[in-house]
């Protein structure tokens, strides 16, 4: 688990200064606590604006893969896409060996540089493409945008809160409590829906103006505008046409399949066994994958 947080803006009243973004990174320790990292940026000689926006992108890891030279904010060889991103790709490996064939040439060895050149080669196509967990942030300095994405089923969280002349994100809310001019007045729909249903859908939050990005979704924000697509919806019409047994041996070999991907690490995994089926499912498949004595912890 890692932590991202940040913001674009065309007003300079609004701009996020480098020892706010510091404070904003710094509440989300406990979701990265073996590294920090920060970009900054305004355009030299030239007045923001919203043609010609800021931006700064604050980030903290906790190091799974590349323990290295895995540190965030990476960009690319011009330094004109920036990416921070919470999460893991899943495919990045086989991702990485097409990106190869096509030219792009890699610093490191981890997931997230992967983000990098598959936007340069895909643009915001790039997000259906990746086989992850992941809420991503990516500056397009060329563009002059800020893209915000968030994996399919929503299982990392994504924050924002659009005001005039700022778009800010980050991973959790009290992130955006760290911005000095930000207003945070508790939503009495969001208390309703929480009352009702035991948490908050999205796109609400708890807050007034301050928004969850859903999940299998993308924002663009430029030239002071916000816009959200979806990128991936479930198809409610799909039907499996086999046996039962070939469906059995199919949900066998998928469930094998998500466990190897969730299993590359350069640091010890383990499982939670919660004493219910499925958690007991994942224990023993994850043995089966596995040389070494997999550790399994009860909370």
């Amino acid at each position: 688990m890692c932590g991202i947080a940040g913001a674009i803006w065309s007003d300079p009243r609004r701009a996020v200064r480098a020892e706010q973004l510091a404070r904003m990174t710094e509440v989300l320790r406990h979701r990265g606590p073996d590294d920090d990292g920060s970009y900054r940026s305004e355009l030299k000689h030239r007045e923001v604006t919203a043609s010609h926006p800021g931006v700064a992108l604050g980030f903290r890891r906790l190091a799974i893969i590349d323990l290295q030279t895995g540190n965030q904010p990476i960009c690319n060889e011009d330094e004109s896409i920036w990416v921070v991103f919470n999460g893991e790709i899943y495919n990045y490996q086989s991702l990485r060996k097409r990106l190869e064939g096509s030219g792009h040439r890699f610093q490191t060895q981890g997931d997230a540089e992967t983000i990098v050149h598959l936007y340069e080669e895909s643009g915001v196509d790039c997000f259906a493409q990746l086989n992850g967990m992941f809420a991503i942030a990516i500056w397009d300095a060329k563009h002059r945008r800020l893209i915000l994405a968030r994996d399919r089923l929503g299982q990392k969280p994504l924050v924002y809160a659009h005001q005039p002349g700022r778009l800010a994100f980050a991973s959790e809310l009290k992130s955006l409590r760290e911005l000095p001019d930000a207003k945070f007045d508790l939503s009495f729909t969001a208390i309703d829906a929480y009352l009702t249903y035991q948490y908050v859908p999205h796109p609400q939050t708890i807050y007034q103006g301050v928004s969850k990005l859903p999940p299998a979704s993308f924002a663009v924000y430029q030239d002071d505008k916000l816009k959200i697509e979806t990128y991936w919806q479930p198809d409610p019409n799909a039907r499996f046409e086999g046996s039962e047994m070939e469906a059995v041996e199919q949900t066998k070999a998928l469930l094998d399949d998500s466990i190897a991907l969730r299993m590359q690490s350069d640091v010890p995994l383990g499982t939670f066994l919660s004493g219910g089926v499925d958690s007991s499912i994942i224990a023993a498949r994850m043995q089966q994958a596995s040389s070494n004595q997999i550790k399994t912890f009860s909370i």
